[in-house]
């Protein structure tokens, strides 16, 4: 089965729309979505309402969860703490509920799905470095596990039990004993230098993965930001990729 799998969506609306046109050209079979929905951007309820309808899975992401009200924004930075606010604010009932339902890990067959990192979840630990995921593939069984939270996509391969390898290229097809752990970026606010929207493919039969890059209507996302008065930095970052 085909999975395209994907995170940190961010209230981008123009970035998701553009990601599942993309996904149903591709033949996506079934979509997971790894959380973040809200935040950051100025279209919340209108993103959540295409992710409830368009996803098979849905995670919990830390945004959402700090939107909903279950923990402060008190360890976000000072422009992601006045989006929060603000997408607090915004939210609809309905988006709430929905939010409300989510989990914060899922697993089918070999893929595990979790926002941050499968070593607690909800503690939404950064996976930054090489010792981090090394240190993630012990709190997951499965052959692969897919993360997003850093908004950088990044494919890590373990290829014995003390051999561990970051990926030159943004693929890998398993072999053997291997397994791994892919971070499949940002849908709605990219930070590898690359302004494209990102989403992973996987073929659950072969276990082979691809992440994705997609062209959006940035423009319109800026303006809309702008007419909401959230800060130049987080509209400006969006051309950027960073």
């Amino acid at each position: 089965m085909l999975y395209g799998i994907y995170s940190d969506i961010h209230g981008n609306l123009e970035a998701l729309q553009a990601v599942m046109a993309a996904m149903d050209q591709l033949g996506v079979q079934r979509r997971i979505c790894l959380g973040d929905a809200v935040g950051y951007c100025a279209n919340p309820n209108e993103c959540v309402d295409i992710i409830r309808e368009r996803s098979d899975v849905v995670i919990l992401g830390n945004h959402d969860s700090v939107a909903l009200g279950r923990e402060s924004s008190e360890n976000f930075n000072f422009y992601a703490r006045r989006a929060i606010e603000w997408t607090r604010e915004s939210i609809t009932k309905e988006t709430t509920d929905f939010l409300q339902t989510l989990e914060y890990v899922k697993s089918e067959g070999e893929l595990c799905f979790v926002h941050a990192s499968p070593r607690s979840p909800a503690d939404w630990y950064y996976v930054t470095s090489l010792d981090d995921a090394v240190d993630a593939f012990s709190f997951f069984k499965q052959k692969i596990c897919f993360v997003g939270h850093t908004h950088w996509p990044v494919i890590v391969v373990m290829e014995a039990e003390q051999s561990f390898r970051i990926c030159d290229t943004l693929s890998h097809s398993l072999e053997g004993d291997q397994r791994m752990l892919v971070n499949v970026g940002s849908v709605g606010q990219p930070r590898d230098r690359n302004s494209q929207a990102s989403f992973c493919l996987c073929d659950s039969d072969s276990l082979s993965v691809e992440i994705v890059r997609v062209p959006y209507d940035i423009q319109t996302t800026q303006e809309k930001m702008r007419g909401h008065d959230f800060a130049d930095f987080l509209i400006q970052r969006l051309a950027e990729g960073r």
